[in-house]
């Protein structure tokens, strides 16, 4: 039995909802009788996930922006999710959560900087969450590559997820593994099984019964070699369990408690199992890679084939967002620098006041220089980098047209940094990206970006 282990791990995100300038939560008419989808996830997933104890049982990350949204609107439920992670701790030895970067950006994408503050900010905000180090991280949309798990392994982490065609030089199909890094830190790669994580997310039927899934799909990849530990890892969205299909909260309640036992093998966590048994055999990642796109991650830059119809909007798109961002951090320096000690150290420690840790005014004493007493311009320059951070996300690029809920949620966030600096220094950085907006238009709609997102008077005046 001790030879055979299954993981489930659950990747549960969701991005920021909130609108930038009002701070609330838009009617999104397509949840149907709840408010938004936070709130008809919430109520089909999370929520029936956590009272059943799936989140002891199985491996699981929660995004800092789903987290912030839950300690906002649903604290008892984020606390029962961090509770549980402690229970795993206190009955094995070993966590159930392990980390997110914090804005779901395609960190192989981002410009090393912007990479190094997510991740920090992802761990950051999991200590803050969870009360312990995480010694795995979840990359969004599994996106790898060299400079990115160095990035991992020098804040401590010691394995990420991704899938099979993601890695070369094994022969197995699953499993964990040692990847040789560059600067010779320790990390492995988790290679969950492809197959069964399709059934879960895409065959409603193939989970119907969990004891039928445990003895004919799970059973069956131990027969040949119960004479060593062997991992089959399943990696999903977390929302399949209860969002996506109804009920499936309620088998992997029984396949984790009941059904696995009842067949010799032993559920684990990620966590549990790279520590109890660390990895010997070597893998190569492959550089640029996803689990969701095999033309090294064009599908979020410059876009291809992954998505339906022209995805042209997408590389215009991404260079409007840079060209913002670019305007954004040179601004953020050259008046960071007069009013804060270290500008992008003290970027990597606002996680902190995002997360509700501590008041901005108790955190800028710690990074204020001497005798500067203007807040609300500190504030501002932080706020301003907050959200450039955001809009990065990936899910702006996932979709097949820029039409969609998601590049909307981005072009908000950066119209909300333009407006800081510009009311900062007066810089007219919302004239220029609003400019840029209005030159991208999809396959769906004649609208521009700039008149599908922006505000209509910024809209008229950049035609």
């Amino acid at each position: 039995m001790h030879n055979r282990f299954v993981s489930v791990h659950g990747h549960f995100y969701q991005p920021p909802r909130d609108d930038p300038f009002t701070h609330a939560m838009p009617r999104e008419h397509d949840a149907g009788a709840f408010h938004n989808w936070n709130e008809k996830i919430q109520a089909e997933c999370y929520t029936p996930n956590a009272l059943l104890g799936n989140f002891e049982r199985m491996s699981f990350n929660i995004g800092p922006t789903l987290a912030g949204w839950m300690r906002r609107a649903h604290p008892h439920v984020l606390d029962s999710i961090a509770a549980s992670d402690r229970a795993a701790v206190a009955t094995t030895g070993y966590g159930s959560a392990i980390a997110q970067s914090y804005h779901h950006t395609i960190l192989p994408l981002a410009s090393e900087r912007d990479r190094l503050t997510d991740i920090r900010w992802g761990v950051r905000s999991f200590e803050l969450l969870f009360g312990r180090k995480p010694i795995g991280i979840w990359l969004p949309e599994t996106a790898v590559d060299t400079p990115t798990l160095e990035a991992c392994a020098a804040e401590g982490l010691r394995f990420t997820i991704v899938a099979p065609q993601q890695v070369s030089g094994v022969r197995e199909e699953r499993g964990v593994f040692r990847v040789e890094l560059p600067s010779g830190a320790d990390f492995a790669v988790v290679v969950y099984d492809a197959g069964l994580g399709g059934l879960i997310s895409f065959n409603p039927n193939s989970t119907d019964s969990a004891g039928a899934f445990a003895r004919e799909k799970l059973l069956p990849l131990f027969s040949d070699r119960v004479h060593k530990p062997t991992l089959v890892p399943i990696a999903s969205d977390g929302e399949v369990y209860g969002h996506h299909h109804t009920f499936k909260d309620l088998f992997l309640e029984d396949l984790l408690a009941r059904r696995l036992p009842e067949n010799g093998i032993e559920a684990i966590t990620l966590d549990a199992f790279v520590q109890r048994f660390p990895p010997s055999k070597v893998s190569t990642v492959l550089e640029r890679s996803s689990w969701g796109c095999p033309h090294r991650l064009a599908r979020w830059s410059t876009g291809c084939a992954c998505t339906a119809r022209d995805s042209s909007w997408k590389q215009p798109l991404r260079h409007a967002l840079d060209e913002l961002a670019e305007a954004v951090d040179t601004l953020y320096e050259r008046e960071g620098a007069a009013a804060l000690t270290d500008p992008w150290a003290a970027r990597d420690a606002y996680v902190d006041v995002v997360d509700d840790a501590v008041a901005f005014s108790d955190w800028l004493n710690q990074w204020q220089r001497p005798g500067v007493a203007n807040a609300a311009r500190a504030q501002a320059l932080l706020e301003a980098q907050r959200h450039r951070l955001a809009m990065y996300a990936s899910c702006a690029f996932y979709w097949e047209d820029v039409d969609r809920l998601e590049p909307g949620y981005s072009i908000r966030r950066g119209l909300a940094a333009a407006d800081l600096l510009d009311d900062l220094v007066g810089a007219r950085l919302r004239t220029r990206f609003v400019a840029r907006l209005n030159q991208i238009r999809g396959w769906r709609s004649e609208l521009s970006a700039a008149q599908l997102h922006a505000d209509p008077c910024d809209a008229q005046a950049a035609d």
